[in-house]
């Protein structure tokens, strides 16, 4: 049986596709935007002054999201008081930002036809990312020739003071993509834009240049304050759900490939392959990013796993249907039941979630079994917005720690977490050498009159696992192990563990990860002659041992080295080789350390 099916779904537009199978043939939808979101949100900058890595990229990092830099590749090679070298520039890539141009000279004037590719070759000659230079933002709004652009990026950005909100498929012309000017002579209302572009289901790009604080260089014209946007990322993070926050080029890519795919499925037995493809690849793109797509659970599945061109990707069921991300062109994707199904990504991975592009270290080690046991009362340091999110100021007050929030006793002389508010968070470091699938258990409890749910993500991986604690009505201490629903993908070095709560009333003690066979190898940097850079005065640290484990946490004064902060925080220890992290709010890094 054969069919074709077109129509428009409560998450967004689904395109046509052509579906083979057998006597029960499925639906392949692709989402409109990754993860099946509303809306896609985009953040550029201008220019590279040294704000952008000393502003912009902790604020992102300490929300998880992914921007667009837009690089002048003449003052990034000229050592220009308040601008990035290429040094700077890699920091940035290195983190997952998508790297830019912005032309060789930034002329006053339109930039010249010869810097079109030019300035992409600068680019890729200093900068490796996974898809190239593939974005170019005119100086002064000025495009330099919309066919020649277009020969070399896949995207060409302007300039907008005023709404610059597109539709689902992006805009007229590829070569003049809108973005909305913030700051002083443009929007500081990051969050109304974003609620406006749910509203209509579309796209929306910011455009900065520098901020009101920190060193711009050259990037001085209509500087942003940096709360503001903040409030806007902060905002995203809590409508994840709706909102993809992705760079520009990424974006393009996704719509670019989402119209022009055709995807097939047929069943055999338990298993589902389907087909992506599409014949849009050219010099300026292979066109390879990751689509995100489901298919209706008609035979009532409870787990599934899935293959494409033989690795693994997530996969996820949820509200009758199995979700997945595949790249277009990359494979078989084989869909089975059974095995560890992950939740849909967040949006603040680098990529909707496919991990077809993502192979497990070659130095890695197959069977290990490991076990890591997080107690909620041990949140990251930072206070609101960096170790948690509270709505309310309830709590014991304990007194266990400064930043009491919503810590209450457990038994005689164990403490957790409670007072619990939809949308509350609470944010954890684990910094481990080992990646693999890790399933989670809870010892939590709820008095209300219904099961109630929250979920635990990890902010540089995709997915998520939902702990769905039973009713013990009125008693908040009837404490009970509760597993959660399918697995969670960990990666060897610094992760953030973010327990978010669906429901309200939730006391949770602890939470367990646990993987039967992770593969592990030391992914962390060894301390030798590092310096603590950009920071100064007191200085947060934690120590782990090398199994994850949390033993002590800190502020000391550092004077400038690990080797000093190190002498000060392992006082107590015996010898051995530890884990330390170590930095101020979102800015922190790890180490391998011995004493």
């Amino acid at each position: 049986m054969k069919k074709n099916l077109s129509f428009v779904m409560a998450v967004g537009w689904v395109f046509s596709l052509s579906l083979a199978g057998l006597a029960e043939a499925q639906t392949v939808e692709i989402g409109t935007w990754a993860g099946f979101r509303t809306a896609a949100v985009s953040f550029t900058f201008d220019d590279g002054p040294q704000s952008d890595v000393d502003i912009a990229m902790p604020l992102f990092k300490k929300y998880g999201y992914k921007a667009t830099f837009n690089i002048v590749t003449n003052w990034a090679g000229g050592n220009i008081n308040g601008m990035l070298t290429w040094s700077g520039v890699k920091e940035l890539a290195a983190a997952g930002h998508e790297i830019a141009s912005h032309s060789d000279s930034h002329p006053d004037g339109t930039m010249s036809a010869n810097e079109i590719s030019s300035s992409k070759g600068k680019i890729n000659q200093n900068i490796q990312q996974p898809y190239g230079c593939v974005t170019l933002a005119y100086p002064n709004c000025n495009t330099p020739g919309d066919a020649q652009v277009l020969q070399n990026y896949v995207v060409g950005r302007i300039c907008n003071s005023g709404s610059s909100i597109m539709g689902k498929n992006g805009p007229s012309n590829w070569a003049a993509v809108p973005a909305m000017m913030t700051g002083s002579n443009g929007t500081s209302d990051f969050k109304g834009n974003m609620q406006t572009a749910v509203q209509q289901g579309g796209w929306v790009a910011f455009l900065t240049h520098g901020f009101t604080t920190g060193t711009n260089g050259y990037a001085n014209y209509s500087p942003t304050n940096a709360s503001a946007m903040e409030d806007g990322l902060q905002y995203a993070k809590q409508n994840d759900s709706k909102i993809w926050v992705a760079p520009m080029g990424h974006v393009a890519m996704y719509i670019k490939e989402r119209n022009a795919s055709t995807a097939t499925a047929s069943t055999s037995g338990s298993s589902i392959t389907v087909k992506l493809t599409h014949t849009i690849a050219n010099d300026v793109s292979k066109y390879e990013y990751p689509l995100s797509l489901r298919i209706k659970n008609d035979n009532n599945w409870t787990a599934a796993s899935g293959t494409q061109g033989g690795k693994a990707i997530t996969v996820f069921i949820k509200d009758g249907y199995i979700y997945f991300d595949a790249v277009p062109n990359g494979g078989d994707i084989v869909i089975s039941s059974g095995g560890s199904s992950t939740n849909p990504s967040s949006s603040a991975s680098t990529q909707p979630g496919s991990s077809a592009a993502q192979p497990a270290s070659s130095n890695s080690n197959s069977g290990v079994s490991v076990e890591y046991k997080l107690e909620m009362e041990d949140y990251m340091p930072g206070g609101e917005g960096v170790g948690y999110s509270a709505l309310n100021d309830d709590s014991e007050a304990t007194g266990y720690r400064s930043d009491d929030a919503g810590i209450v006793k457990v038994g005689t002389d164990g403490y957790g977490v409670g007072y619990t508010m939809a949308g509350e968070w609470y944010a954890y470091s684990l910094v481990i050498p080992c990646e693999g699938q890790f399933s989670v258990v809870a010892r939590a409890a709820t008095g209300s009159a219904n099961t109630a749910r929250f979920t635990v993500s990890a902010d540089n991986v995709a997915g998520e696992v939902a702990v769905d604690v039973p009713s013990t009505p009125d008693d908040w201490n009837a404490y009970a192990e509760v597993d959660g629903s399918g697995t969670l993908n960990l990666v060897p070095g610094d992760n953030v563990i973010r327990v978010h709560f669906d429901d309200s009333y939730i006391n949770v003690d602890w939470i367990k990860l646990t993987s039967s066979n992770a593969q592990c190898a030391y992914a962390i940097p060894v301390a030798k002659n590092l310096r603590l850079n950009s920071l100064s005065g007191p200085v947060q640290y934690q120590v782990f041992d090398m199994n994850g484990h949390l033993l002590k946490s800190g502020t000391v004064s550092a004077q400038g080295s690990v080797q000093n902060l190190w002498s000060a925080a392992n006082r107590g220890l015996s010898k051995g080789t530890y884990v330390l992290r170590y930095g101020n709010g979102a800015s922190m890094g790890s180490v391998q350390v011995r004493k």
